[in-house]
Formats: structure tokens, sequence, C-alpha cells
């Protein structure tokens, strides 16, 4: 038997067993425990043309199994007062939930079902297709989710696993997913990747023991973490605009790709300079000059995404606009990023901003549910489970030198911009 060994100073145990990583943190929840987990099988497993298989299948998960009807399921899940929700992601087929500390057990054993033995209906299966056709639709008229896309393709080439499917292509791959793909992708399905977080009202060291026991029951699984390969596009400044009627806004988008993953030592200084930037509160540089002083936008803010599974990534700012204002409203945004990274930025400065990010960082694990997650991602990036207290260290390990060498991967002449709304011709 593998030892189950305490670690943090969060009181979390950890367990592994046959490369799957089981954690456990008893936190002052009562008669609740949250979970988060994941095995591999997200998109980036399958050729591009079956992207929409995964996010399909998780959502049928828990539709009907070999033994049990998507009504006995979902009723039981009820009566036991539990939750359980599949979702596919890049890498990762994720599942999360909660429940009574007495029915712990009956839940895994719900999730290891799902995933070793779903039936994906023909009935259901057709629903599914429905539904997602339906949300492509109303999608068709959601600004954000349409900018993001839209700089997203702009920046990235159409290999990389942050390129979208524009929302056509989307349709199209859903219109052909099958019953069958769904049956075949369910068998490379199994304990590859596994990783699983229990918190709340939980014994560690029993629950863990149980955790194992039950996903041991699960096939083996022949998938491996996908290579990603870096982004080939040329940073240069390109622009679209998506113009979709009676829009009282325009969500705006600017941004360009970053050559830089996670494991860059650059990385905790990129999130400290965007966070400075515009980070959320009222104290960053464009909440405190595009809307404070300027009033142009209600929501802007700035962020490092796309990092995720070993991936490089992007920086990217976003802004909503009045269109009676919006030429002067990116002119203005444009000119006040300029200044901020040609300013000199005071150690005090610095200083106030980490406190910040550490202070909110322990506020985030503070409930059951954030810290499932956050032991979730850290078991996904296959970090030791230190990085939970190391993580405020390395933010506050960033210097200014730091920040000026990180500032130097962002071309302020070279952003790309995408835009939806309502313009004024």
């Amino acid at each position: 038997m593998e030892p189950i060994l305490p670690k943090m100073s969060l009181n979390i145990t950890e367990l592994e067993h046959a490369g799957m990583r089981f954690f456990a943190s008893r936190t002052g929840a009562r008669d609740m425990v949250a979970i988060s987990g994941s095995i591999f099988g997200g998109w980036n497993h399958l050729p591009l043309e079956k992207s929409e298989v995964p996010v399909l299948a998780a959502e049928l998960m828990d539709a009907g199994t070999a033994k049990k009807s998507k009504d006995h399921i979902r009723e039981s899940l009820a009566e036991h007062g539990a939750s359980l929700h599949f979702y596919a992601g890049g890498d990762r087929l994720h599942f999360s939930g909660s429940c009574l500390p007495e029915d712990v057990s009956f839940l895994l054993k719900t999730i290891v079902e799902c995933i070793s033995d779903s039936s994906f209906p023909a009935s259901e299966l057709k629903t599914a297709k429905q539904r997602s056709l339906a949300d492509i639709e109303e999608a068709k008229n959601e600004t954000s989710r349409l900018a993001r896309s839209a700089l997203s393709r702009l920046i990235y080439d159409p290999h990389h696993v942050n390129y979208p499917d524009t929302l056509q292509t989307r349709k199209k791959k859903i219109e052909k997913v099958t019953r069958a793909e769904l049956l075949a992708y369910k068998k490379v399905l199994g304990q590859q990747g596994l990783v699983l977080a229990l918190t709340g009202d939980v014994q560690p060291t029993a629950v863990l023991q149980e955790a194992r026991k039950i996903f041991s029951k699960l096939p083996k699984g022949s998938l491996q973490e996908p290579v990603k390969a870096r982004n080939k596009k040329k940073v240069e400044p390109k622009k679209e605009r998506i113009s979709i009627s009676d829009k009282a806004t325009i969500d705006t988008y600017l941004g360009c790709a970053i050559p830089l993953t996670q494991e860059d030592p650059l990385y905790y200084a990129l999130i400290v300079l965007s966070n400075m930037l515009g980070g959320p509160g009222f104290t960053s540089h464009l909440m405190k000059t595009i809307r404070e002083r300027d009033g142009l936008t209600y929501h802007i803010r700035s962020s490092i995404t796309g990092l995720d599974n070993k991936a490089d990534g992007d920086f990217r700012v976003y802004a909503s606009f009045s269109p009676a204002r919006f030429t002067e409203s990116v002119a203005k945004l444009r000119e006040e990023m300029k200044n901020f990274f040609s300013k000199s930025i005071t150690p005090e400065e610095l200083e106030a901003r980490k406190i910040e990010l550490t202070g909110s960082y322990k506020v985030q694990l503070s409930t059951s549910r954030s810290l499932a997650h956050s032991l979730h991602v850290i078991g996904a990036e296959g970090k030791d489970i230190g990085y939970l207290d190391e993580y405020p260290d390395l933010i506050n390990a960033v210097s200014l030198e730091d920040l000026r060498e990180a500032a130097k991967l962002i071309p302020l002449d070279k952003l790309s911009l995408a835009a939806a709304g309502t313009f004024v011709k």
C-alpha cells in the first residue's frame, strides 16, 4: 500500500497510485464534500475535424449507462442531494460535484460508472446536438464571445491549441458527430492522467483509500498528454470588426501572442505586470484612467491567457466601449497602455501589487470548492503540492528588473484588435 503523507500548511494529504494522483483536505465546511477531477480525454487528443466529439460525450456522460437509465442516474443523485457535472477541455475530460460526507463513495462510483459504461443513447445525442446548435445560434449575438474568439484567430496559427473554430465550423462539426464516434472515444478513456481532489468534511486518509479503490476499477486507458506545438504565426497588427445590430456597447479585445509558457522564469513577472495594468478592482492603471478619469468604459481588464497544459499563450486587454466613442476610446486605450509601459514603476507600487495578489490568492483558497479546484489544477499541471505555498513566494520574488524584461514580450505597436457590436458609420 502506498504511503499517504500529509503536506502543506493547508493540511493537505496526497496519495499517488498507478500514475493517478489523489488529494484530500479537511476544511471548516460541515456536512459537505467538494470534488474536482479529470482524466485525459479532451479535444486535443483528436483530429481537428473531431474536436466536438469529447464536448458532446461529456454532456452525455450521465445520460445513461449499460445498466442505468438517465433518469435512474439523475434521480439517484437528487435523492442523495449530490451534484455531478462533466465537461471537456483541451487535454482533459473534467468532472466536478458535491455531496454529503456519507455519500462520497456513491458519488465516486457514479463518476466511474459514467466514464466507463456510458451508452450515449441515440435519442440523447440528437437532443444534445440540438442544444449545442441552439447555443451557437445564440452566440451569434454575444459580442464578447465573438470578439474574444476573433482575437484568438488573429494571433494564433490554425493548428495551435488556442486557435478556436468559427461558429460555422463548429456547427458543421457538431452536425457530423455520430454515436459510433462517441463510443469509440469512450474506449480510450481510463485512469490515464487521473487527478482527483476532495475537500470539506472528510477524513483524508480514509477518503483517499476509498477513492483509490474505486478509481482503480477504471480501465487503464490509452491516452497520453498531447505535445503542444508552439505558435507559428508572425506577430503583426491585424483588425477584425464584427457588426451586430442594436447593441448598446462594442466589446473590444486588444492583444498579441507571447512566446512564453508557465515554465518560463518571466511568467510570474507577466502576471504582476498585467495585474498592475488592468487587474480587478479599482487600483490598476486602466481602471484609474480609462474608466475613472475618462469615463469611457465600465468594464476593462488585462490578462495573460491560454497557457494551460504547457501551451504558449497571449496577452490581451478587454474593454466595452460606447459605439459613439469607439474610435476615440480605442485610441485612448492604446495611449494609456503606452503610458503605462513607458513609466517607471516604483518599488512601493510593486510591493503594494504583490500584497494584493498574494492576499487574493489566499482568499481564493478559503472555500472547499475553490481549494478542490486549485488542487486539481496543480495535479493536472504536474506540479508538486508544495506549489500552493510556493506561488506567493514566486510572486513576491518578482523584481522591477523582471517587470522590465517581461514588458519586452509585449510589442505595443503590433497588437491585434477584434471588436464586435454596432459600429457608427
